[in-house]
């Protein structure tokens, strides 16, 4: 494997391939009181057209929906559960979508939560990286996602063709590579509108990508906030996309030390290896994402299996306009999100503007 390419603020590092002494080191460090000097608060209109307003500098409720909490040192990402809000009147249920400043090339993503969004009617919360201008040609990473009360996060890539004829697909465990991954591949073509695939099964919905359902522990949701949350472990270089979870307490503990080793971790919920991607072409220059939406197009589409549907609330954007209490648990609590690169210190390494 090699790890070419590692944007930040502008710069590029060039981290020389080598196997001596090759290891992680530490890049970017988001965690304590200065948590948000990292991030600016994204404000455009949500782009899965979910019933949600997204609030930034001058909004009178930032304050009180994004701060750094010291008694518990952590950075909280909230929505708002005081107010009733009305479709077709209001935009939406303010909330939080949070991006990092600096876009990245590559990278080991480790992310410590003590709280995630609890399960609620109509809630969508996600982690996420993506290419803010070039969608879905640059591709995105869904490392934590899911909507209503589902009680396992899905990891999920989507990608788009960068010419005619372009593929991404991965095979999960099928094939030649049985038990590779400890999730369950739902969908295997990462291609944004795609309905079949080469590998398993042959139609998924367009707009799914290739999305695999987390199976390990207390890894989504209320389950996972009632053992004080855990950890989240994203690899991406140009060969390889891969996503592991822990819940509190389980993670390994190079991760705690700073000298994080995926070679020692174990199989990953999700992986690409093996499949038909190129992983080089199709993800670059990717912004971080923490966000939670309300309905859009994937709640709304499974509203009526969700087991929140009832007459007196036909549509998801009725349920969560009328019901603001139930958005109390509906908050990320960070405890840090660290990003690191792979170097060599056997190698030189030289930085471009």
């Amino acid at each position: 494997m090699s790890f070419p390419f590692i944007f930040r603020a502008g710069a590029l590092a060039l981290a020389c391939a080598s196997t001596a002494s090759a290891s992680y080191v530490i890049l970017d460090d988001f965690s304590g009181p200065n948590f948000f000097e990292n991030f600016y608060f994204n404000t455009t209109l949500d782009p899965t057209h979910g019933f949600v307003e997204y609030i930034g500098a001058g909004n009178p409720l930032l304050n009180s929906l994004a701060y750094y909490d010291p008694t518990t040192d952590t950075a909280i990402m909230r929505v708002d559960d005081n107010k009733t809000y009305t479709p077709g009147v209001d935009t939406g249920r303010p909330s939080i979508r949070a991006q990092t400043i600096n876009t990245y090339q590559y990278g080991l993503f480790i992310l410590d939560l003590a709280h995630m969004p609890g399960n609620a009617c109509g809630s969508w919360p996600a982690f996420w990286t993506t290419s803010m201008d070039h969608w879905p040609e640059q591709g995105e990473i869904d490392i934590i996602e899911n909507v209503n009360l589902a009680a396992q996060s899905e990891q999920t890539l989507h990608t788009g063709p960068v010419f005619p004829g372009d593929v991404c697909e991965v095979v999960g465990n099928v094939n030649t590579n049985p038990g590779q991954e400890t999730g369950t591949q739902i969908s295997y073509n990462c291609m944004w509108n795609a309905t079949t695939s080469d590998y398993g099964t042959q139609t998924q919905y367009s707009g799914q990508g290739c999305s695999a359902a987390n199976n390990n522990p207390n890894n989504f949701g209320t389950n996972f906030n009632a053992v004080q949350g855990g950890v989240y472990a994203m690899e991406w270089n140009d060969e390889i996309i891969q996503i592991w979870s822990w819940e509190n307490g389980y993670a390994p503990a190079d991760i705690a030390n700073g000298t994080p080793d995926p070679l020692s971790w174990g199989n990953p919920i999700f992986t690409t290896w093996g499949g038909n991607c190129d992983i080089a072409r199709h993800f670059i220059d990717q912004t971080v994402v923490f966000d939670t939406t309300f309905c859009g197009d994937w709640g709304n589409a499974a509203w009526a299996t969700s087991g929140c549907y009832s007459e007196q609330y036909p549509t998801c954007s009725d349920y969560v306009g009328a019901n603001p209490g139930v958005y109390s648990e509906t908050y990320w609590a960070v405890r840090s999100l660290k990003v690191y690169q792979f170097s060599n210190a056997a190698a030189s390494s030289s930085t471009t503007a």
